[in-house]
């Protein structure tokens, strides 16, 4: 959406900005602009609502609506997630973990008043294993600005 809302900018100050006389000028404004402008309030909405948009798995919604579920939830932190191997010090790792940290706790404040259990908290991602009910599940799908995505927590591989 972005490289699209930058073409449109450029085209709306080349229609504007364009060395034509001032009538044609205004008449370029009025036809073109003006339209562009709304088109990019518009837009700009979208991209704040999608900023915060995230992703509850099928499978979840099924197993809540029947009882208690087993969740992982992914955590949005700022800044965004960065494997520590990539971090340039120590200190950044330690500020990324108080981040997680930070956000794993005002995801379960935000939980408070409905059926749910932390299965295990992760030190080092930004995610959560939750058991979670259906009210549980309506408060994670609020919460846009703490939460990224919710996957069923199955498990991929056989355990002896």
């Amino acid at each position: 959406m972005l490289p699209i809302l930058s073409a449109v900018t450029r085209v709306f100050l080349l229609c504007v900005c364009s060395a034509s006389p001032v009538r044609k000028r205004r008449h370029t404004l009025y036809s073109v602009g003006f339209p562009l402008l709304i088109l990019l309030s518009f837009a700009q909405g979208v991209l704040v609502g999608d900023a915060f948009a995230q992703a509850i798995d099928p499978a979840v919604r099924t197993a809540a609506a029947a009882g208690p579920v087993r969740v992982i939830v992914e955590l949005r932190i700022t800044p965004a997630f960065t494997p520590e191997g990539n971090l340039a010090s120590p200190a950044a790792v330690e500020a990324q973990r108080r981040a997680i940290a930070q956000a794993q706790d005002d995801l379960i404040a935000n939980l408070a008043g409905t059926s749910f259990s932390v299965a295990r908290k992760f030190d080092e991602l930004p995610m959560m294993a939750l058991e979670i009910g259906a009210d549980a599940l309506a408060r994670l799908e609020a919460a846009g600005t703490l939460v990224t995505r919710v996957l069923p927590d199955t498990p991929r591989f056989r355990q002896p």
